[in-house]
C-alpha cells in the first residue's frame, strides 16, 4: 500500500471489494465421525483490483479465516484431496495458526494481470479460466472443477495463462496454457495446452475446445487410483447452450489416453435445462450427469474427489416469496448406489448487502434399510443431517 501510494494517483483507483461470512455449523455425526459435531467460522474473501494505465488492470483475491470445531477439522481430514482440486471455502492443513480456541489461516485465491484491447485480451498468473456453458456438474470445466453440492463455494484457481481473440464480434477464439497440478513437479508433467472457439447467436451459443497434457506419472495413488499418462492426455470438448422459453444445456469432453484407448470410459458428459414459472416467482434447474471411468470427472489427476459412480442428476428448485427472500430445494442424487445429499436453504436479506441464510442438510442411502453406503450417504458425508446458519455481508 506504501509503494502504491508512492505511485502517484495510483492509490485513489484501487477498488477492495468482497464478503465476510459468519456461519455457525452443527450435524449428527455418521460412520467414523462423532455423534455430535459442531463448529463456527468466521470468513471474509477480499477481492482487489487496481488499473496500470488504459489496458491493463492488476487483479488479487485473498481468503481469511478463523475457525474452531468441525470447520478446521473438516478441512484437515481432506485437506491433501482438496489441493487443486474441487471449490472449498476453508483451512489447508499446514497453512493454519493455531490460536488458543481458533485455527487462523491466510489463502491466496487470485492473483493475475490483465491486458485488453478492443479485439485481444490476456491474462496471466493465478486465475480462473472459465470453460462450458454447464448449469450445475459443468463437466468441460475441468481446470477449475465444481461441487453442485457446494454452490456458492468460490472456485479454485490455476497457475497459468489465458488469451482470446475477438475477431468478429459474436466470435471469440482463446488459447490457455495451465503449470502441473503438482507444483513440485520439475520436469512439467501434467501441465495442460488448450485451444478452443466460441461462438453465439440470438439463442445459442457453442463452444469447441482441445486440450493436451503433457505425460506424467502419479506416484501417490489417488483416493481411487493411481494414474500413468507416458504418452500424454487429449481432450476434446463441446458445449451448446439455447436460450429458448426453456433453456437447454448440453456438454461433453472426452479424455484420450494414446496408451488406452479404449473410448467410452474417457467420456464425461451432461444435459440439463432451467426454466422460471410463474412470472418468476418460481425457478427450476435438473442436469444429469455421465461419468466415465477414466474421464475429467471421475477420480483421477484432473480431478482427485471426483465421482465415484457413473450416473448423477442434480435438481433444484427455488421459490422467491420477494425480491428479498427465497427458499431452494437441491439435491445431487447418484443414480447407481442410489443415494442422495439433499439440503434445504432458506435466505434473507432484510438490508442492502446483508444476507441470513439457513440450511438444512440431510444425505440419503440405502444403509438405513439393510442396503450399501452410497457415495452421497451418510458415510460418505460424515453426517446424518445438518444445521447451517449464516450471516453474509457483502461490500
Amino acid at each position: 500500500m506504501a509503494l502504491l501510494g508512492a505511485a502517484g494517483g495510483v492509490f485513489a483507483q484501487v477498488s477492495l471489494s468482497g464478503t465476510a461470512e459468519t456461519s455457525f455449523f452443527a450435524a449428527a455425526g455418521a460412520g467414523a465421525s462423532p455423534g455430535f459435531m459442531y463448529g463456527a467460522e468466521e470468513y471474509a474473501n477480499l477481492r482487489l483490483q487496481i488499473p496500470a494505465g488504459e489496458y491493463a488492470v492488476f487483479y488479487g483475491a485473498f481468503n481469511l479465516t478463523a475457525s474452531a470445531g468441525s470447520y478446521p477439522a473438516a478441512a484437515g481430514m481432506t485437506a491433501a484431496a482438496n489441493a487443486g482440486a474441487n471449490a472449498t471455502g476453508g483451512l489447508l492443513s499446514g497453512s493454519s495458526v493455531y490460536g488458543e480456541n481458533y485455527a487462523a489461516a491466510i489463502e491466496l485465491e487470485r492473483l493475475y494481470l490483465q491486458l485488453s484491447s478492443d479485439t485481444l485480451g490476456l491474462q496471466a498468473g493465478l486465475l480462473r479460466v472459465p470453460l462450458g456453458f454447464g448449469l450445475a456438474w459443468g463437466p468441460m470445466d475441468f481446470l477449475n472443477p465444481r461441487n453442485p453440492l457446494k454452490p456458492d463455494a468460490r472456485l479454485r484457481a490455476v497457475l497459468g495463462t489465458n488469451a482470446s481473440w475477438y475477431p468478429l464480434g459474436d466470435i471469440k477464439c482463446f488459447a490457455f496454457a495451465a503449470a502441473p497440478r503438482d507444483p513440485l513437479a520439475l520436469e512439467g508433467g501434467g501441465s495442460r495446452f488448450g485451444l478452443g472457439w466460441e461462438n453465439h447467436w440470438s439463442a445459442a451459443s457453442l463452444q469447441l475446445l482441445a486440450c493436451y497434457e503433457s505425460p506424467a506419472f502419479y506416484a501417490v495413488p489417488f483416493p481411487l487410483k493411481g494414474a500413468e499418462y507416458p504418452q500424454g492426455l487429449y481432450r476434446f470438448g463441446l458445449s451448446l447452450k439455447g436460450d429458448l422459453e426453456l433453456g437447454l444445456v448440453t456438454e461433453l469432453i472426452h479424455t484420450l489416453n494414446p496408451a488406452s484407448p479404449e473410448l467410452l470410459p474417457g467420456l464425461s458428459a451432461s444435459a440439463g435445462f432451467d426454466y422460471t414459472f410463474l412470472d418468476g416467482r418460481l425457478y427450476a434447474l435438473a442436469e444429469y450427469l455421465y461419468s466415465g471411468a477414466e474421464s475429467v470427472s471421475a477420480a483421477g489427476p484432473a480431478n482427485p474427489l471426483g465421482r465415484r459412480n457413473r450416473h448423477y442428476l442434480y435438481v433444484a428448485l427455488t421459490w422467491f416469496w420477494s425480491d428479498f427472500t427465497s427458499l431452494t430445494l437441491g439435491s445431487g442424487i447418484c443414480l447407481d448406489d442410489p443415494s442422495a445429499a439433499a439440503a434445504l436453504t432458506w435466505k434473507h436479506e432484510p438490508l442492502q448487502g446483508l444476507t441470513v441464510d439457513l440450511e438444512f442438510g440431510l444425505p440419503l442411502d440405502g444403509e438405513s434399510f439393510g442396503g450399501n453406503a452410497g457415495e452421497l450417504g451418510p458415510v460418505m458425508t460424515g453426517y446424518r443431517f445438518s444445521f447451517t446458519a449464516g450471516l453474509t455481508v457483502k461490500f
